[in-house]
């Protein structure tokens, strides 16, 4: 069809069909994530000749609707009103694990791959950021019964922090380059 029908509306509006049957296939029927059946479709559809252009419609519909229903949703199951003292120490203990072990794993690895050290700070400073996926995870756990409601606002909570952190200290980490690139 990719070959037949190239660059028509048709391609991008049948790989989202798609993305949706394998979703639900790989919940319903494998019992395993639907974020697993929608991964593997994009992993074959990116070996089509037309996936950038299907990349290119179907980014539209994900900015313009599937990811602010999304964010709607999680932020609707979002109870910051059961933070009390003892929730909030743990999720400041949650925040600081979360992105001092993201920062230590990712620039390991980068130090592994011949790095080094303050390019390996850099790749785990950039690599902190916490986004989608974590939340995605965090509510399949509410809705598997796996976590309490009230860890949630933990999990968003990392995740703005993640997200306003990450650019912060990246600047501050190419401060000195571009001082001396100056």
């Amino acid at each position: 069809l990719d070959t037949r029908y190239e660059h028509t509306q048709r391609i991008p509006v049948l790989s989202l069909a798609l993305c949706f049957i394998m979703a639900y296939i790989a919940e319903t029927f494998f019992g395993i994530s639907d974020l697993v059946g929608a991964y593997i479709t994009g992993l074959t559809l990116c070996t089509l000749t037309d996936a950038s252009y299907i990349t290119s419609k179907i980014d539209i519909s994900a900015y313009m609707l599937f990811a602010p229903v999304f964010f709607a949703n999680i932020g609707l199951q979002t109870q910051l009103n059961s933070i009390n003292q003892s929730l909030l120490l743990f999720t400041i203990a949650f925040v600081v694990v979360a992105l001092v072990a993201k920062i230590i794993g990712c620039g390991l690895v980068g130090k592994i791959a011949g790095h080094t050290n303050k390019e390996s700070l850099i790749i785990g400073v950039g690599m902190m950021t916490r986004g989608e996926v974590a939340l995605i995870v965090a509510q399949k756990g509410l809705s598997s019964g796996l976590v309490a409601n009230k860890f949630l606002s933990c999990v968003v909570i990392l995740i703005i922090v993640s997200s306003l952190a990450t650019p912060v200290v990246l600047k501050m980490l190419y401060k000195n380059d571009d001082k001396a690139a100056a």
